[in-house]
Parts: structure tokens; C-alpha cells; sequence
């Protein structure tokens, strides 16, 4: 039905016009309501990132003492490593040493001391 207001003309929309407009406002109301549901799945991601985030600072710390005392345990027994080769040296070769240069001046002074 044509009305004319104020010198224009003024048109209701039919049945069909309506239901279209009922069609758009429902698939709008669904793009919406996925929107929400998106932003609240979005948060939860996001919530989700920061707790791995947090894990992994976490584990990047502990990694880290690990290794110092690793590298401690491994100075350790890199000194041990020389005070055994330096305790062998003096308690096995340095005596061994001492007693085959006696055996040797001993005969010597022996061969040279007899004439």
C-alpha cells in the first residue's frame, strides 16, 4: 500500500520483503552468536597459551640448574681425574723410579769401585 507522507511516497513492505528481512536478521543473529562463541574459544586458547608459555619458562629453568650441576659433577670429577693420574704417579712410577736409579748406581759403583 502507497501513503503518501509529506510529499514522498512512503511503502510497507510485503509478506515476502518481511520474511526476507526475518531471514537476514537470523543468519545475523547466528554470525553473532558464532562470534561470541569464537571470542569465548579464542579466550580459552589464549588461556591455554599462557599455561604453556608458563610450563615451558619453567622447564627452561629447571633445564637450567640441571645443567650447571652436571657441569659442576663433571669439574669434580675432572680434578679427581688428576688427583688419581697425580696419587698413581706418586704411589706406582715415582717409587719404581726412585728404586731402579738406586739399582742402577748401586752397580755402577760396584763395576767402577771393584777396579
Amino acid at each position: 500500500m502507497d501513503v503518501l507522507e509529506g510529499g514522498m511516497m512512503h511503502r510497507d513492505p510485503s509478506l515476502g520483503e518481511l520474511g526476507r528481512r526475518l531471514d537476514d536478521l537470523r543468519s545475523s543473529m547466528q554470525r553473532l552468536i558464532s562470534q561470541d562463541v569464537f571470542i569465548a574459544e579464542q579466550r580459552v586458547g589464549e588461556r591455554r597459551f599462557s599455561s604453556i608459555e608458563r610450563d615451558l619458562e619453567e622447564l627452561r629453568r629447571k633445564l637450567e640448574i640441571e645443567i650447571k650441576e652436571l657441569e659442576t659433577k663433571l669439574d669434580a670429577r675432572e680434578r679427581e681425574r688428576g688427583s688419581n693420574w697425580r696419587q698413581s704417579f706418586y704411589a706406582g712410577v715415582l717409587p719404581t723410579a726412585i728404586f731402579l736409579v738406586s739399582m742402577f748406581v748401586q752397580v755402577w759403583l760396584s763395576l767402577n769401585g771393584g777396579s
